[in-house]
């Protein structure tokens, strides 16, 4: 299990430098890899994300989807983060409680994707539905957390999925937790979905 960590996640790389970054040294997001693994296969290129809580997850959505803006209350990783904003990785810098917990209804727009991660987590989630559009979801990280948090998105319509599993940089489990709107619609990047786990030993030729 180690060697598979280490090996093709690269997570005792992510533990030492206390960065959250994949085998390559690429950034990805503070998720479980399960999740990560899942997101990786669909193709978000003409998504538009919001994110309460900025980090590398914020260049991991800069990469893979069309526009991410994102909300920060602590100055220091405001400032380790908006280095590498960019034409379409908007980030802020939002001490104030209230007005960081709305800063998603600045723009009067809805999002294919929301991230509830970063501070006050339960009051992100509260209107967080409000401005998820059509065939969207919200990613609601370290869902172990914020059982109520979970149950109240639950009860807004959406599908829970549970992805348990290590984290980079801890050395402990966790859950994320994706709420799809019923009428999902991110399509795969490739014609097989699932793709092969990165420790996973490739199917048997005779398997039907």
């Amino acid at each position: 299990m180690l060697s598979i960590l280490d090996g093709k996640y690269g997570h005792w790389h992510s533990v030492k430098t206390r960065e959250s970054i994949g085998i390559d040294g690429e950034p990805t997001p503070w998720y479980t890899y399960p999740a990560i693994e899942y997101l990786d296969q669909l193709d978000f290129t003409e998504k538009t994300v919001f994110e309460w809580g900025a980090g590398n997850s914020s260049r991991y959505w800069a990469r893979s989807a069309k526009s991410v803006v994102s909300v920060e209350d602590d100055p220091i990783w405001y400032r380790k983060i908006q280095q590498y904003r960019s034409d379409n990785l908007d980030i802020h810098l939002i001490q104030d409680k209230q007005r960081y917990i709305d800063a998603i209804r600045q723009n009067d727009q809805k999002y294919d994707v929301i991230i509830v991660d970063g501070s006050y987590r339960h009051q992100c989630a509260l209107i967080a539905p409000l401005f998820l559009r059509e065939g969207g979801v919200i990613v609601l990280d370290n869902s172990d957390w914020y059982p109520d948090s979970a149950k109240f998105l639950r009860d807004a319509g959406l599908l829970q999925v549970d992805f348990s599993g290590f984290v980079p940089v801890a050395l402990l489990t966790s859950t994320t937790s994706l709420f799809f709107r019923r009428d999902f619609s991110v399509s795969s990047k490739s014609n097989q979905q699932p793709r092969p786990s990165l420790g996973s030993v490739p199917a048997p030729q005779n398997i039907s």
